[in-house]
């Protein structure tokens, strides 16, 4: 990983064979970002992507195989059980030119991943919500 800081905005480059998520909450614990907006672009390998089922109250995933480029990552930090939390979806293109999009659980880089991570004030904290049983900001 590769970071530099222009003002309060953090560019963060991820190599082959980093995993997208762990390195991005990895880098927001020891940052102390407790809040933050994430875009990125980049290529990853083998994403797992997940849906989440309303009726069933349950994310469903899915691993796929191969190379893909990440033509958008959007999302957000917070915190969650007093840990950063990174919640990121992702639209993925692969060899045929088709897209899968979803809830990023997780991805390896393959040749580069750039990340854009900008701040935001104070922080955000999330709490598991009884209605729909999903870890929700709380405003």
């Amino acid at each position: 990983m590769k970071t530099k800081r222009l003002g309060q905005t953090w560019l963060v480059r991820l190599d082959t064979g980093e995993p997208v998520v762990a390195s991005l909450q990895a880098f927001c614990e020891k940052e102390k970002i407790p809040a933050a907006a994430v875009s990125g672009i980049g290529t990853c390998r083998n994403p797992t992507l997940a849906f989440f089922d309303w009726e069933k109250k349950e994310y469903h995933a899915r691993t796929l195989t191969g190379d893909f480029e990440i033509t958008g990552l959007a999302g957000n930090v917070s915190r969650f059980e007093d840990r950063a939390f990174v919640h990121l979806h992702a639209i993925l293109g692969d060899p045929e030119f088709r897209a899968w999009a979803g809830h990023l659980r997780e991805a390896e880089t393959l040749a580069v991943c750039e990340i854009v991570l900008t701040p935001l004030p104070g922080g955000l904290v999330r709490r598991i919500d009884p209605k729909t049983g999903l870890n929700l900001w709380e405003v």
